[in-house]
Protein backbone atom coordinates (compact mmCIF):
# COMPACT_ATOMS: atom_id res chain seq x y z
CA UNK A 1 0.00 0.00 0.00
CA UNK A 2 1.34 3.41 -0.96
CA UNK A 3 2.46 5.79 1.35
CA UNK A 4 0.99 9.01 2.69
CA UNK A 5 2.13 11.88 4.48
CA UNK A 6 -0.39 14.46 6.20
CA UNK A 7 -0.18 17.67 7.32
CA UNK A 8 -3.94 18.87 8.51
CA UNK A 9 -6.22 19.02 5.27
CA UNK A 10 -2.75 17.97 3.31
CA UNK A 11 -2.05 14.87 1.87
CA UNK A 12 0.97 13.64 -0.14
CA UNK A 13 1.61 10.48 -1.77
CA UNK A 14 5.03 9.82 -0.39
CA UNK A 15 7.68 8.08 -2.82
CA UNK A 16 11.28 6.94 -1.33
CA UNK A 17 14.54 6.51 -3.29
CA UNK A 18 18.13 6.77 -3.59
CA UNK A 19 17.64 10.54 -4.03
CA UNK A 20 19.94 13.26 -2.02
CA UNK A 21 16.79 15.92 -1.49
CA UNK A 22 12.81 16.27 -0.88
CA UNK A 23 11.04 17.55 -3.43
CA UNK A 24 7.04 18.23 -3.82
CA UNK A 25 4.81 18.40 -7.24
CA UNK A 26 0.90 19.41 -7.65
CA UNK A 27 -0.11 17.17 -9.98
CA UNK A 28 -3.00 17.95 -12.70
CA UNK A 29 -5.48 16.03 -10.87
CA UNK A 30 -4.69 18.07 -7.73
CA UNK A 31 -3.03 15.67 -5.99
CA UNK A 32 0.23 15.93 -4.52
CA UNK A 33 3.68 13.81 -4.75
CA UNK A 34 6.52 13.81 -2.43
CA UNK A 35 9.74 12.61 -3.34
CA UNK A 36 12.36 12.00 -0.60
CA UNK A 37 15.35 10.09 0.36
CA UNK A 38 14.91 6.31 1.39
CA UNK A 39 15.88 7.26 5.52
CA UNK A 40 13.79 10.75 5.63
CA UNK A 41 12.14 10.88 8.92
CA UNK A 42 8.57 11.19 8.95
CA UNK A 43 7.94 14.10 11.10
CA UNK A 44 10.55 15.91 9.10
CA UNK A 45 8.45 15.15 6.17
CA UNK A 46 5.25 16.33 7.47
CA UNK A 47 6.80 19.39 8.77
CA UNK A 48 8.45 19.93 5.30
CA UNK A 49 4.83 19.59 3.86
CA UNK A 50 3.87 21.87 5.93
CA UNK A 51 6.17 24.44 5.31
CA UNK A 52 5.21 24.44 1.97
CA UNK A 53 1.31 25.02 2.68
CA UNK A 54 1.16 28.38 1.27
CA UNK A 55 3.77 27.45 -2.10
CA UNK A 56 0.85 24.25 -2.36
CA UNK A 57 -2.28 26.00 -1.58
CA UNK A 58 -1.76 28.42 -4.98
CA UNK A 59 -0.53 25.85 -7.12
CA UNK A 60 -3.98 24.14 -6.14
CA UNK A 61 -5.59 27.09 -6.92
CA UNK A 62 -3.82 27.78 -10.33
CA UNK A 63 -4.49 23.67 -11.51
CA UNK A 64 -7.71 24.03 -10.64
CA UNK A 65 -8.57 27.45 -12.75
CA UNK A 66 -6.13 25.86 -15.49
CA UNK A 67 -8.67 22.85 -15.19
CA UNK A 68 -12.21 24.80 -15.24
CA UNK A 69 -11.10 26.67 -18.82
CA UNK A 70 -10.16 23.23 -20.12
CA UNK A 71 -12.59 22.52 -23.20
CA UNK A 72 -15.97 20.38 -22.65
CA UNK A 73 -16.09 18.27 -25.49
CA UNK A 74 -20.45 18.63 -25.56
CA UNK A 75 -23.12 20.08 -27.87
CA UNK A 76 -22.76 23.61 -26.62
CA UNK A 77 -19.40 23.56 -25.50
CA UNK A 78 -16.81 26.43 -26.50
CA UNK A 79 -13.86 25.92 -27.86
CA UNK A 80 -11.17 27.96 -27.69
CA UNK A 81 -9.09 28.68 -31.47
CA UNK A 82 -6.52 31.67 -32.63
CA UNK A 83 -7.50 33.89 -30.49
CA UNK A 84 -11.49 33.48 -30.20
CA UNK A 85 -14.03 31.28 -29.09
CA UNK A 86 -16.06 28.22 -31.37
CA UNK A 87 -19.16 27.00 -30.79
CA UNK A 88 -19.11 23.23 -30.59
CA UNK A 89 -22.06 21.52 -32.84
CA UNK A 90 -22.54 17.85 -32.31
CA UNK A 91 -24.65 15.91 -34.42
CA UNK A 92 -25.90 12.00 -34.84
CA UNK A 93 -23.64 10.93 -37.95
CA UNK A 94 -21.78 7.62 -39.13
CA UNK A 95 -18.56 8.27 -38.04
CA UNK A 96 -16.78 10.95 -35.69
CA UNK A 97 -15.29 13.51 -38.22
CA UNK A 98 -15.27 17.45 -37.40
CA UNK A 99 -15.01 20.11 -39.79
CA UNK A 100 -15.16 24.43 -39.32
CA UNK A 101 -18.04 25.98 -40.18
CA UNK A 102 -17.99 29.96 -39.84
CA UNK A 103 -17.71 30.28 -35.84
CA UNK A 104 -18.62 26.83 -35.28
CA UNK A 105 -16.82 23.82 -34.89
CA UNK A 106 -19.44 20.84 -36.16
CA UNK A 107 -18.78 17.15 -35.30
CA UNK A 108 -20.80 14.22 -36.55
CA UNK A 109 -20.62 11.26 -34.30
CA UNK A 110 -22.67 7.72 -33.74
CA UNK A 111 -23.43 8.73 -30.23
CA UNK A 112 -23.06 12.74 -29.72
CA UNK A 113 -22.88 11.69 -25.92
CA UNK A 114 -19.74 10.13 -26.47
CA UNK A 115 -17.32 13.28 -25.22
CA UNK A 116 -13.98 10.83 -25.65
CA UNK A 117 -15.34 10.80 -29.59
CA UNK A 118 -16.01 14.05 -29.94
CA UNK A 119 -12.47 15.21 -28.46
CA UNK A 120 -10.69 13.04 -30.85
CA UNK A 121 -12.47 14.41 -33.60
CA UNK A 122 -11.77 17.75 -32.38
CA UNK A 123 -8.39 17.12 -32.38
CA UNK A 124 -8.09 15.43 -35.87
CA UNK A 125 -9.81 19.02 -37.06
CA UNK A 126 -6.99 20.88 -35.47
CA UNK A 127 -4.23 18.97 -36.67
CA UNK A 128 -5.61 19.15 -40.29
CA UNK A 129 -5.62 23.14 -39.71
CA UNK A 130 -2.55 23.63 -37.92
CA UNK A 131 -1.10 21.27 -41.03
CA UNK A 132 -1.98 23.97 -43.47
CA UNK A 133 -1.66 27.38 -41.13
CA UNK A 134 1.69 26.23 -38.80
CA UNK A 135 4.13 26.84 -42.22
CA UNK A 136 2.64 30.35 -43.38
CA UNK A 137 3.18 30.95 -39.52
CA UNK A 138 6.93 29.61 -39.45
CA UNK A 139 7.69 31.49 -42.65
CA UNK A 140 5.98 34.89 -42.00
CA UNK A 141 8.53 34.84 -38.19
CA UNK A 142 11.48 33.69 -40.46
CA UNK A 143 10.43 36.98 -42.82
CA UNK A 144 10.42 38.86 -40.45
CA UNK A 145 14.05 38.11 -38.50
CA UNK A 146 15.64 37.60 -42.29
CA UNK A 147 18.54 39.54 -40.99
CA UNK A 148 19.25 36.82 -38.29
CA UNK A 149 19.77 34.15 -41.36
CA UNK A 150 18.23 30.79 -39.39
CA UNK A 151 18.40 27.91 -41.60
CA UNK A 152 14.46 27.24 -43.15
CA UNK A 153 13.38 24.21 -40.81
CA UNK A 154 11.76 21.66 -41.63
CA UNK A 155 8.36 21.51 -39.71
CA UNK A 156 6.51 18.57 -38.59
CA UNK A 157 3.03 19.28 -36.88
CA UNK A 158 1.76 16.97 -34.10
CA UNK A 159 -0.77 16.58 -31.05
CA UNK A 160 2.16 16.68 -28.14
CA UNK A 161 0.79 16.34 -24.00
CA UNK A 162 3.67 18.14 -22.53
CA UNK A 163 5.12 20.91 -24.91
CA UNK A 164 4.27 22.98 -27.48
CA UNK A 165 7.07 23.02 -29.55
CA UNK A 166 10.75 21.30 -29.92
CA UNK A 167 14.00 22.45 -31.90
CA UNK A 168 16.10 19.74 -32.87
CA UNK A 169 18.86 21.76 -34.83
CA UNK A 170 21.19 19.35 -35.64
CA UNK A 171 18.74 17.89 -38.15
CA UNK A 172 17.34 21.31 -38.55
CA UNK A 173 13.60 20.51 -37.39
CA UNK A 174 11.23 22.08 -35.52
CA UNK A 175 7.78 20.38 -34.36
CA UNK A 176 5.33 22.51 -33.29
CA UNK A 177 2.38 21.21 -31.08
CA UNK A 178 -0.66 21.29 -33.11
CA UNK A 179 -2.83 22.37 -29.84
CA UNK A 180 -0.99 25.75 -30.37
CA UNK A 181 -3.85 26.89 -32.64
CA UNK A 182 -6.09 27.15 -29.08
CA UNK A 183 -4.23 30.63 -28.91
CA UNK A 184 -3.80 33.96 -30.50
CA UNK A 185 -1.58 34.40 -33.41
CA UNK A 186 1.13 36.25 -31.38
CA UNK A 187 1.62 33.62 -28.97
CA UNK A 188 1.91 31.15 -31.50
CA UNK A 189 4.65 33.32 -33.11
CA UNK A 190 6.27 33.57 -29.66
CA UNK A 191 6.75 29.85 -29.69
CA UNK A 192 8.07 29.74 -33.04
CA UNK A 193 10.90 32.17 -32.13
CA UNK A 194 11.81 30.41 -28.79
CA UNK A 195 12.43 27.13 -31.42
CA UNK A 196 14.14 29.14 -34.15
CA UNK A 197 16.68 30.93 -31.30
CA UNK A 198 17.51 27.28 -30.85
CA UNK A 199 19.19 26.92 -33.82
CA UNK A 200 21.40 29.47 -32.23
CA UNK A 201 21.89 28.30 -28.69
CA UNK A 202 20.54 25.06 -28.06
CA UNK A 203 20.58 25.37 -24.02
CA UNK A 204 18.36 27.81 -22.25
CA UNK A 205 20.88 30.59 -20.58
CA UNK A 206 21.66 33.95 -20.90
CA UNK A 207 22.52 34.53 -24.59
CA UNK A 208 19.39 32.54 -25.93
CA UNK A 209 17.19 34.67 -23.62
CA UNK A 210 18.64 37.64 -24.70
CA UNK A 211 18.32 36.46 -28.37
CA UNK A 212 14.77 35.70 -27.63
CA UNK A 213 14.00 38.82 -26.28
CA UNK A 214 15.30 40.52 -29.47
CA UNK A 215 13.22 38.21 -31.53
CA UNK A 216 10.29 38.78 -29.25
CA UNK A 217 10.48 41.66 -26.80
CA UNK A 218 7.25 40.17 -25.28
CA UNK A 219 8.10 36.45 -24.67
CA UNK A 220 7.86 36.44 -21.03
CA UNK A 221 4.26 36.92 -21.35
CA UNK A 222 3.30 35.61 -24.00
CA UNK A 223 4.53 32.08 -22.30
CA UNK A 224 2.80 33.02 -19.29
CA UNK A 225 -0.98 32.50 -21.48
CA UNK A 226 0.95 29.14 -22.31
CA UNK A 227 1.32 27.87 -18.83
CA UNK A 228 -2.48 29.32 -18.43
CA UNK A 229 -3.94 26.29 -20.67
CA UNK A 230 -4.72 22.81 -19.46
CA UNK A 231 -2.84 19.91 -22.32
CA UNK A 232 -4.78 17.05 -21.45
Amino acid sequence: MAKEIESGDLRALLVRSPRRTVSLQVNPDLSLLMKAPSDTPEPFLRDFLERRRAWVERHLERMARIKASAPTWEHGGRLPFLGGELELVVEPGSRARARLAGKAVVVTARDPSDAEDVRKAVERLYAREAAERLPVMVDACLARVARRRFPRPELRVRTMRSRWGSCDAKAGVITLNARLLRFRLEVIECVIMHELAHFKYRKHGPRFYGLLEELCPEYESLQAELAEVYLE
